[in-house]
């Protein structure tokens, strides 16, 4: 009976600790709430708006980062710098090769930069190309700008033997990866690395030696325009907050509440308590509002496209932190199906809209197909051709394709739903928003080209109804 006794004691106490904590987190909270109100108010926002950049305004997919660098790296344009910028380029180079030596000599009549370098007879495009001519030949510095797309088949090896061809020896292929990483096997195999070791270089967008973040802060070095080192800084601040640092490190709040919890060290267990939480309470309202999402996509689309909405399926899933498990997509019952495919709620052309990271962020939306080209047959790949067409006979022009999505487009703004989770739990409350009107009028945008542009191809009975 002791022992019994004993053992309730113990539970009550333990239950007690826990009550204890729970209220401790409760009181943490109600007493850092007012006093992150009142910080606010004397933070450097007004005068100095350290969360303001450029790149908010700008595409920052990869079709505009390439335009960012190749403009820079172009001693014709409008910056204004001549050739400063591609010799700061060539400084942070890890071990740049002899023929660069001369380039200091070299004038902007001899240099001429190409964004999006065409290779004849389907050999893809070289995202950057820098032509140099001199008195000894013509040489090419090539950039492979790769800060979210995957390697496709050969890629690497298809510009290396290009460039070959086209400048000999005198040609370096310098490779863009958010962080630093070889291309994948299946585009530069590990047996042919050292063959080619003298034309590949590895420049990541960050780094403490060579990256594109430490060319931006040369750059920023040598730039006598103020108002282009204001920008080459918010380029380079970009680099670390999207492919670096996590993008919560730069904001007040919660470089207020690290001063507050480091004054305050009776505070930490609670504030370990409220972390713990922190995923399962994000993933809670991400859920809520893409079901929200597609409760408001599901209700437009009927005024949208009243003539196909009736049988438009529009559907969701949230996956949390697993990588491409987090999407909304609409689509059609009589489109044509896939074949081979496990899932039935996908194999049939879709709109949708899909993170690409772990968690919900870095969102695209667009045309998506439910297989790669190499595994389709035939006749889907003639489908797939026909519907490119159809889209943009449509009017639909998104600046990116790949073996998955017909077209698309990065999102470039609320692209992190981990930053903005209270304006989305507002916003379900509410019933609405300029968040939600931005992705709903983003979908619907592109449903009204996509959809017409498919039904003249996937829908079943179309041959029937011509017959």
């Amino acid at each position: 009976m002791a022992v019994t006794n004993q053992v309730f004691e113990i539970l009550r106490q333990v239950d007690e600790a826990r009550l204890a904590r729970q209220e401790h987190c409760k009181r943490f909270l109600k007493e850092l709430a007012p006093i992150l109100r009142e910080a606010k108010k004397s933070s450097p926002e007004r005068q100095e708006a350290p969360r303001f950049s450029s790149f908010k305004y700008l595409r920052d997919d990869e079709i505009g980062l390439s335009r960012v660098i190749a403009d820079l790296l172009d001693p014709h344009a409008e910056h204004g710098q001549g050739t400063s910028f591609l010799e700061a380029l060539v400084e942070v180079l890890p071990d740049p090769p002899g023929w660069l030596n001369g380039l200091r000599l070299a004038t902007t009549d001899s240099i001429h930069v190409t964004p999006e370098h065409w290779i004849p007879d389907g050999g893809g495009r070289i995202d950057i190309t820098v032509d140099i001519s001199s008195a000894t030949g013509h040489a090419c510095l090539a950039f492979e700008n790769k800060p979210y797309a995957h390697d496709l088949d050969r890629q690497i090896m298809s510009y290396l033997r290009y460039l070959r061809k086209q400048y000999g020896t005198r040609f370096l292929l310098i490779y863009l990866p958010p962080v630093y990483r070889w291309p994948a096997d299946n585009s530069f195999p590990q047996a042919e690395r050292e063959k080619w070791r003298e034309h590949f270089r590895i420049m990541p967008y960050i780094g403490e030696d060579t990256s594109l973040e430490k060319w931006l802060a040369t750059c920023q070095e040598v730039c006598g325009a103020e108002q282009v080192r204001s920008f080459l800084k918010d380029a380079q601040t970009f680099c670390k907050q999207q492919f670096g640092e996590t993008p919560m490190s730069t904001n007040p709040d919660v470089l207020f509440v690290r001063d507050y919890l480091n004054s305050n060290p009776s505070q930490l267990r609670a504030a370990l308590a409220i972390y713990d939480a922190w995923i399962p309470v994000r993933d809670t309202v991400c859920k809520r509002f893409l079901e929200h999402l597609r409760e408001a996509i599901n209700d437009r689309l009927r005024n949208v496209l009243t003539d196909v909405a009736s049988d438009c399926n529009v559907w969701c899933n949230y996956g949390g932190e697993k990588q491409y498990s987090n999407g909304l997509w609409i689509s059609r019952d009589d489109w044509a199906e896939y074949d081979d495919l496990p899932n039935s709620w996908n194999r049939r052309a879709k709109i949708g809209l899909s993170s690409r990271s772990q968690g919900p962020n870095n969102w695209i939306w667009g045309v998506n197909i439910p297989k790669p080209v190499g595994k389709m047959s035939g006749e889907e790949r003639g489908r797939r051709d026909e519907i490119s067409i159809a889209l943009e006979r449509h009017g639909l022009r998104l600046p990116k394709n790949s073996d998955w999505w017909l077209q698309y487009e990065w999102l470039t703004r609320n692209q992190s739903w981990d930053m903005i989770a209270s304006e989305l739990a507002e916003e379900c409350e509410a019933g609405g928003g300029p968040i939600t009107e931005f992705y709903v009028n983003g979908l619907l945008d592109i449903a009204r080209c996509a959809i017409p542009a498919i039904n003249e191809i996937e829908t079943v009975n179309r041959a029937d109804s011509s017959a």
